[in-house]
């Protein structure tokens, strides 16, 4: 028999500016089954509902109207409450530059997701970050999952994005049609 995962106890907390994504965020979690979720637009509603409730999930977009991620996750990995501490963390970003994600990893997120998401890699990505064993870091310039990928990523794949390869950025031609 097959095994399901079942996501209807799972609380989830999005924070996301635009109301149409997350109409859609809402919609794919609906899909897994996840009816407890709140989406809210700012960090100070976030912080808010992360100090009183508690929440399994956090799903946040890297551009934020009232502060920065970094800052943002520097708060929650620092939180004294441990079951804010080690709440996954899967960030949405429409701009997935190799300096951003790279800034989100090191600011201690679990995942880095590039909009537009698809309802599988979204999946992928939570089931991912709530069931790998990374030992979580609390050094002083960082708190957080450890940032080596022992286990595999989550979404393996070949980089298509000159961004990605910030080596060759400048040899390449400046004609995208010779790209």
């Amino acid at each position: 028999m097959e095994e399901r995962l079942n996501f209807s106890q799972i609380s989830a907390l999005v924070v996301d500016g635009d109301r149409f994504s997350t109409g859609i965020i809402g919609q794919i979690l609906r899909g897994f089954g996840m009816t407890r979720h709140v989406a809210v637009d700012t960090i100070k509603d976030a912080q808010k509902l992360l100090e009183s409730g508690s929440f399994h999930l956090l799903i946040t977009e890297t551009k934020l109207t009232d502060g920065t991620l970094s800052d943002f996750i520097a708060w929650i990995r620092r939180s004294p409450k441990d079951q804010l501490r080690f709440i996954p963390i899967v960030v949405l970003t429409g701009y997935a530059f190799f300096s951003r994600v790279t800034t989100a990893r090191d600011s201690g997120v679990n995942s880095v997701v590039r909009k537009p998401v698809s309802p599988a890699v979204l999946f992928d990505h939570i089931v991912w970050s709530a069931q790998t064993d990374r030992p979580f870091i609390d050094a002083d310039a960082y708190a957080g999952p450890c940032r080596r990928f022992r286990y595999g990523d989550p979404a393996p794949g070949h980089s298509r994005r000159v961004s990605d390869h910030a080596s060759d950025v400048f040899t390449r031609s400046a004609d995208p049609m010779e790209r």
